[in-house]
């Protein structure tokens, strides 16, 4: 067995800078001299400061000399080991894995090697070994030197730099997260981990097991069953797992030692020893406002204890998804060069041609991405990286296609023929080109020469291959998995495309990919401010419409209550004079003559109220019929009429007018021109527009209608010699509330809706009208077309049209009881005395149990009951008289300032007989007494 100092001998032989790979015995001093042994001992003093194993082992594989590293690495004192095989010492799978390398040396060549090594109790290190031949004086090898040095934290520090790299790739949104999960599981257990588990927190609290994988094959199986189980919320009292923190929102925890931990009963943590392991870190992965799930790392090396730089370690990876892949990678190769070169004592020169490249290409980069911030279209970014790229890339010629419905269109170009461009500016999406197979797979395609283009597409190879193309390549532009065009690249030599230069392409690519979907994004934005800017202008419109609007309602209030004033004047002043003749009475009385004028005083006087209170009603009938026909609330009676006949009626209607304003109407009526239309509002439009005319027309000029079938349609015309119409307001004439510029003594009158209810009565029979004006002073011109009838089916008998206001004379009626319901004291009070005055006999009240009180005790023949009473309204009290058995024979009627459809169906609901609309008139009210008296 060697000794120490034979070791010694042998060994300091070996350190000197000129000692040969192995070392001899010739030529050393004898063993047994003093300061031979002096020397062994501070070598071995030496030896044993040292951190790595260093030791010496003979031929027949047993330790010769070992230094103190050996028990720290295996807890044996160092004499022990010494004499005892390796086999022994490190384990059998250790000894398996350095058993070639221990043949090797033995047979004269010296080893250097790196190993990751399982030794006795499962201890696991990656070590860097040197196993160095150590030859006696006749060259025989007697043994050999082993230098052991632990490299594992160097090595765990570059899987977990790799790992985050490679975790970053799995973890592509384009790839789904469960499956990104897998990757990076797989990955872990690979390189950094011996299991790795992604859990995540479900709807009822629960924790499921998304990925659960293992580094030792034969315990898949088990972590497949325990990542079946549930883990569900802690009961009340119990102390939440480290798990179920991290997935409610807390910090990554650190599980040193997981069979000591105070929770070690816990689901999770019990699988984790189940399966071995024995320190763990658990970190969450969080998404925006929550965390998503909580990533597990457990090791079950035995002495592999998990600490603050694996926590870190941990949540690192968890932030690191987001990195941007190419400055990764450019960083990454960068430093693999730098290392590469030391480990492996490349040739400088190779080394300084590597940094070169890679800092050309990345200087590239940095020109094209600065470039292409300030390029803000689609044609901008193209320019740049044709321009740029092109060159950084070291091709002689570029392009780039863009999809355009089904097809490639060619965006911008350089270096190529004008018939290459020709030929290739428009491209079907299933043409066989290398451009659109990029573009359909969303992969890259390389053709690194001419025998490979033809290899792949021979049909079209000395296309695509024209001019001085030898190689060439096309890289999908890709935005969020959706391709929008390609970037094709010829090159005049052949090229390799090594992983390097591809990497370097791609990253164009996506720059320029990036760079045309922010210029889209302007441009949008660009059509959006663009938009906006036309709604601002649009609402800017609408506002002076509103505002014009505002203003023609004010000057239609305005304008209302002038045309109110007007009859009301009248009406008040006819008042006063009937209560002054009232008080004259008695004076007069003897005087006969005096008598006989106040009379007919009198008589002018209710004839002047009379038509102011018609001219109320006119004023009030125009303003529902623009609101009815507004809303569609009106329908029309149809039926085939002679238009002679509805404007001879409307003439009848308006002829005070024109004998008080002097007018000459002059009348040109065909015979036989029939229409099919409502009879009352057809003469409603052609009075409108023959009171228009005469409103219009100073004292003593012409009117004239005209109506006559022209091209299908029947034209009926008013004509005038008035102010005419201006050509502003000419478009404007038939809006509501439109007029001329008034003047302040309104000579004129109306409210300006009487051409609006004509255009809207003409439209509802399908018919249009014209208005026609030379300008101020130049008369004015109307014209309604209405759709001719067809010929009748049957022959009719021919009738004249009713007489205006005639009426079938009526039997008197016989006395009745009328009872009298209304809170308007002044209007009960006048219905009283024409009731009166007819000879029927009158009670009143005003509310309603008023009304239900005087109606059990007289019993009436008939009720007149206003609807809008205070407290109980007139539905309520009707109800209650229909429920009285006494008075299931009275006729009642309601009494409303409201008579559309609408509310005429509501009152007959309520059980009312009959509906007025106020204010009443006598004919009406003697009409309905006619009908009330029957029942009576």
């Amino acid at each position: 067995m060697a000794t120490c100092e034979d070791c010694g001998y042998a060994y300091a032989e070996m350190r000197r800078p000129e000692a040969p790979a192995t070392t001899h015995e010739s030529g050393l001093m004898s063993a047994g001299e003093p300061s031979v042994r002096m020397e062994a001992d501070q070598l071995q003093r030496l030896l044993d400061a040292l951190p790595v194993l260093i030791s010496y082992i003979d031929s027949d594989e047993r330790y010769g000399v070992v230094n103190r590293a050996y028990e720290r690495w295996f807890g044996e004192d160092s004499g022990s080991i010494v004499g005892r095989q390796v086999r022994e010492v490190i384990g059998d799978a250790a000894y398996a894995a350095v058993k070639p390398h221990i043949t090797a040396v033995l047979a004269g060549r010296p080893q250097d090697f790196e190993a990751r090594l399982t030794y006795r109790e499962g201890r696991r290190r990656h070590v860097r070994i040197q196993y160095i031949p150590h030859r006696d004086a006749s060259g025989d090898v007697r043994g050999f030197f082993a230098l052991v040095a632990d490299v594992s934290e160097q090595k765990r520090a570059e899987d977990a730099r790799r790992f985050l790299a490679d975790a970053s790739a799995a973890l592509d949104p384009a790839q789904g997260r469960d499956a990104g999960f897998r990757r990076v599981a797989a990955l872990a257990v690979a390189s950094v981990a011996d299991l790795c588990a992604v859990h995540t927190l479900e709807p009822d609290g629960s924790v499921h097991a998304r990925v659960v994988a293992h580094a030792d094959p034969a315990k898949a199986e088990l972590a497949a069953r325990l990542a079946r189980r549930s883990h569900p919320l802690p009961a009340p009292g119990t102390p939440p797992s480290p798990l179920h923190e991290v997935l409610h929102g807390g910090h990554g925890r650190l599980l040193p030692d997981l069979a000591g931990h105070a929770q070690a009963g816990a689901d999770h943590l019990a699988a984790l020893r189940e399966l071995g392991c024995r320190s763990a870190v658990i970190v969450p992965i969080r998404g925006d406002a929550c965390v998503l799930a909580a990533l597990t790392l457990a090791s079950a090396e035995v002495d592999r204890t998990y600490g603050a730089a694996d926590l870190a370690f941990a949540e690192e990876l968890s932030q690191r998804i987001e990195v941007t892949l190419q400055r990764v990678r450019l960083y990454d190769m960068a430093r693999d060069a730098e290392s590469e070169a030391r480990r492996r004592f490349l040739a400088e020169q190779e080394a300084r041609r590597a940094a070169e490249r890679a800092a050309q290409r990345m200087a590239g980069l940095q020109r094209i991405t600065a470039a292409l911030a300030d390029a803000l279209t689609s044609e901008a970014v193209a320019q740049v990286v044709v321009d740029i790229g092109v060159a950084a890339a070291g091709a002689y010629a570029g392009t780039i296609v863009v999809t355009a419905g089904d097809e490639l269109e060619c965006l911008k170009e350089v270096g190529y023929e004008r018939e290459t461009i020709e030929r290739f500016r428009q491209m079907p999406l299933d043409a066989a080109l290398p451009l659109t197979d990029a573009l359909r797979t969303g992969a890259p395609v390389w053709l690194r020469s001419r025998e490979e283009c033809s290899a792949r597409y021979p049909r079209i190879a000395s296309a695509v291959l024209s001019g001085a193309t030898v190689s060439l390549c096309c890289l999908p532009l890709v935005v969020q998995e959706r391709p929008i065009g390609v970037l094709g690249l010829s090159f005049a030599e052949p090229r390799p495309f090594d992983r390097e230069e591809q990497e370097f392409l791609v990253a164009v690519s996506r720059q320029c990919a990036q760079a045309m979907e922010r210029a889209r994004l302007h441009e949008e934005r660009a059509a959006l401010v663009e938009r906006e800017r036309r709604v601002a202008l649009e609402n800017a419109r609408l506002y002076r419409e509103a505002h014009e609007a505002d203003r023609r309602k004010d000057e239609f209030i305005a304008m209302l209550s002038h045309e109110l004033r007007n009859p009301l004047a009248p009406i008040t002043t006819g008042l006063e004079l009937l209560q002054m003749s009232a008080q004259m009475s008695a004076q007069m009385s003897a005087q006969m003559s005096a008598g006989e004028r106040a009379d007919r005083d009198d008589r002018q006087i209710l004839a002047t109220l009379e038509r102011q209170v018609k001219t109320i009603v006119r004023l009030v009938d125009d303003l529902l019929d623009v609101s009815r026909i507004t809303r569609g609330k009106i329908e029309l009676k149809r039926e085939r009429l002679d238009v002679a006949s509805v404007v001879e009626t409307a003439v009848e209607s308006v002829r005070p007018l024109l004998v008080q304003r002097g007018h000459d109407l002059v009348l040109s009526v065909d015979p036989g021109v029939f229409v099919h239309g409502d009879r009352v509002r057809l003469e409603q439009v052609v009075v409108n527009l023959l009171n228009n005319a005469i409103k219009y027309t100073n004292p003593g000029g012409r009117v004239s209608l005209a109506c006559a079938a022209i091209a299908g349609d029947a034209r009926i015309r008013v004509t005038d010699t008035g102010v005419g119409i201006s050509a502003e307001l000419l478009p404007r004439v038939f809006e509501p509330f439109m007029q001329a510029r008034r003047t302040l003594d309104r000579s004129q009158g109306g409210l300006g809706i009487g051409l609006t209810l004509v255009k809207r009565l003409a439209e509802l029979h399908g018919g249009r009208v014209e208005a026609l004006s030379g300008g101020p002073g130049e008369g004015t011109a109307i014209s309604v077309w209405l759709p001719l009838a067809g010929a009748p089916s049957a022959p009719a008998e021919a009738s004249a049209p009713p007489a205006p206001g005639a009426a079938p004379p009526r039997a008197r009626t016989r006395p009745l009881h009328v009872l009298l319901v209304d809170d308007n004291v002044d209007a009960a009070e006048g219905l009283r005395r024409v009731l009166q005055l007819h000879g029927h006999a009158v009670s009143m009240a005003h509310d309603g149990p008023a009304a239900l009180d005087a109606a059990r005790a007289s019993k009436p023949d008939l009720v007149l009951l206003d609807i809008g009473l205070p407290g109980m309204d007139g539905y309520e009290v009707v109800r209650r008289l229909r429920a009285e058995p006494e008075l299931t024979r009275s006729y009642i009627a309601a009494l409303s300032g409201y008579g559309q459809d609408q509310d005429r169906r509501r009152s007959r609901e309520a059980g009312f007989d009959a509906h007025l609309t106020k204010p009443v008139a006598t004919e009406q009210l003697l009409s309905l007494l006619a009908e009330a008296a029957p029942r009576g």
